[in-house]
């Protein structure tokens, strides 16, 4: 067939719509074999903002979880480390109350007993996770406890308040678990608990053989166990919140990524049935083309 002024207008417009049909086609296969609407933004370039949006949440997401397990890793060893001390003071609570009975400890048996237990404490308090004093508050490159600090002198009865040996700060370490939640988990050294058991440790060492000073120290053990439990609780539910953000960021994820993958992804079914509807309309229109371009006026003259 050949082309005259009057049908040119309609054979152009035949084959830019076979050629639109075959677009389409491409377009929709690929969409289906890799499983994405697009290949790049501007494919979806009315959710592009959105999507991005939703990413950059879930990447929030991912990294508050990534700190908050290291921050419950670090919590639970700081929760056993505490358990330590708290075994040894009920250990030190039993010498002295030994010691309290009537002179059948030798003073200077009390007195090792007194300074083992303040080197473990100490060493105890003083430990690092990942290069990180975590008694110390944010002064994380110090060791928060010593006991040879000048102004942490040997005492007496009445004892009084003595946290001189800490060389952290005051601090409360923290983690942003969440968009909007933090959780303060930080343990001091200068805890009122620990400070009586150095104190109470302090007594028994420089006066092992002193009934009033043995006296004063299992007052203040008791006091100080019952001090490391509190702290052990506060500890343990914090953890216990981690977890749960932990698990609650973990659903806000699944949410998020469903999102994602609606904007993102195919839906195979529906694009298949787009693609034979596509493959229907191109034969008709390849069968119609066939049929109009092979006409010539001749054959009806």
């Amino acid at each position: 067939m050949v082309n005259r002024v009057a049908t040119y207008p309609y054979t152009t417009s035949m084959i830019a719509e076979n050629m639109r049909l075959q677009v389409k086609y491409s377009e929709i296969n690929t969409q289906i074999s890799s499983g994405l609407k697009s290949q790049n933004y501007k494919g979806i370039s009315s959710d592009t903002q959105y999507l991005l949006s939703v990413e950059s949440a879930v990447d929030r997401l991912e990294a508050y979880n990534t700190n908050t397990n290291i921050v419950l890793a670090n919590v639970n060893t700081m929760y056993e480390a505490l358990g330590q001390i708290e075994d040894m003071a009920n250990s030190m609570l039993t010498a002295v109350t030994a010691a309290l009975g009537g002179g059948q400890v030798p003073t200077a048996v009390t007195a090792n007993q007194a300074s083992n237990a303040l080197d473990e404490t100490q060493s105890v308090l003083n430990m690092k996770i990942g290069n990180r004093y975590v008694f110390a508050g944010t002064n994380i490159d110090t060791p928060p406890v010593d006991l040879t600090d000048p102004a942490w002198v040997p005492q007496t009865s009445p004892s009084v308040v003595n946290s001189s040996y800490y060389q952290g700060n005051s601090t409360i370490t923290s983690v942003q678990s969440s968009e909007s939640h933090v959780i303060n988990y930080g343990v001091l050294a200068s805890d009122p608990a620990f400070e009586q058991l150095f104190r109470a440790y302090n007594l028994v060492l420089n006066n092992s053989g002193s009934i009033t000073e043995l006296t004063e120290a299992s007052g203040l053990i008791r006091s100080a166990i019952d001090g490391i439990a509190n702290v052990r609780s506060n500890l343990s539910i914090n953890a216990k919140s981690m977890e749960d953000q932990i698990y609650q960021n973990e659903q806000d994820k699944v949410y998020l990524k469903e999102l994602t993958s609606n904007i993102k992804e195919t839906d195979i079914p529906s694009a298949s049935v787009q693609i034979t509807e596509i493959q229907t309309q191109m034969e008709a229109a390849y069968s119609s083309s066939v049929r109009i371009l092979n006409l010539n006026l001749h054959d009806y003259l």
